[in-house]
């Protein structure tokens, strides 16, 4: 067999075309490679989150996690399984062998988890199952701050406008968020003035719930006339919230019209604050890490987010501001 080198020596227009060719697609390969801090790589560990408001650490070890960690110790592959349960939520760790086919064993822990559903509370939320991988980590950080706006306002703008024009941007796979709480209406009741009216708590429940309810509606046909029927039946303001009458006390009728205003007072306002995010020392601030997708450009990607930053600026609210962190 002839050597490499003899037949480039005999045929030099080969080799030519030969190292042409390498030259080529070895620079259409680097534009195109993607370029990122850490490696795209699943790891052999799937992480269990589970969720339940208000539940101790104690009850959340003993009534989630270890059930669920009794489902998962028959996998196949399984290394090493451990858990961490605190106030409100329980982590299970799952570590298997480095030959194991991780897309598989996934497959296999939500079949366990699916089959112990059954011996889980049945108020808590629904169990989140995620691989591990180096590159779902933020590849940099937005703050969004305002020193003039409420935090529903700030809340309002992040999670309608801000949070999916950065989503938008190419190459961006998911955005998180950091110190947001939810935009509620908070209702606050008066005992004095429930007393007088003979009205309990659970009557001021019951009365939100069933006015507060998106519901489908329908159509009204009048022979050659069809019209779709809509009923705003969600509160939009504080005022909608009071206007809300109270229809019975303890199942009882209350024939007389009785609004909720009387017994109580609405405002617009957020979730209880559990964490907070600062930039530069400054409070309230929503900090939005963008999650790249596997395989793209990191550099590009945050380029790109930057110049759409940029152009937003100019629509941000009085007062609003936007840092990169």
């Amino acid at each position: 067999m002839a050597a490499p080198s003899d037949v480039s020596i005999r045929h030099p227009v080969f080799a030519w075309m030969l190292m042409v060719g390498l030259i080529v697609f070895g620079m259409i390969s680097y534009l195109g490679l993607g370029i990122s801090q850490l490696p795209d790589v699943d790891f052999p560990v799937i992480t269990v989150t589970v969720t339940w408001a208000g539940a101790p650490p104690d009850v959340m070890e003993s009534a989630v996690a270890d059930i669920i960690e009794d489902a998962v110790m028959s996998v196949d592959g399984t290394q090493l399984v451990q858990s961490t349960s605190q106030e409100g939520s329980a982590q299970v760790r799952i570590q298997f062998n480095l030959n194991q086919d991780i897309n598989v064993a996934l497959e296999e822990v939500q079949t366990k988890i699916s089959q112990a559903a059954r011996n889980l509370p049945q108020n808590i939320d629904p169990p989140v199952i995620t691989k591990t991988n180096p590159e779902d980590q933020p590849i940099m950080w937005v703050a969004a701050y305002s020193a003039g706006s409420t935090l529903r306002s700030l809340m309002l703008f992040v999670r309608d406008h801000l949070r999916d024009a950065v989503t938008t941007v190419n190459g961006v796979g998911d955005v998180l968020l950091g110190g947001y709480v939810d935009p509620q209406m908070r209702v606050w009741m008066d005992n004095a003035k429930m007393m007088r009216n003979q009205v309990t708590s659970q009557d001021v429940i019951e009365a939100l719930n069933a006015g507060n309810v998106l519901a489908p509606t329908g159509y009204q046909d009048r022979g050659d006339r069809e019209r779709f029927v809509r009923v705003h039946s969600e509160f939009e303001d504080a005022k909608q919230c009071e206007n809300v009458v109270i229809p019975s006390r303890q199942g009882q009728i209350i024939w007389k019209p009785l609004p909720l205003r009387f017994v109580a007072a609405c405002e617009e306002g957020t979730d209880e604050i559990r964490r907070i995010s600062r930039y530069r020392g400054i409070q309230p601030t929503v900090g939005l890490g963008v999650i790249k997708q596997h395989g793209t450009n990191a550099v590009a990607i945050g380029d790109a987010v930057k110049q759409k930053l940029a152009a937003l600026k100019a629509y941000l609210p009085k007062g609003m501001n936007l840092g990169i962190v």
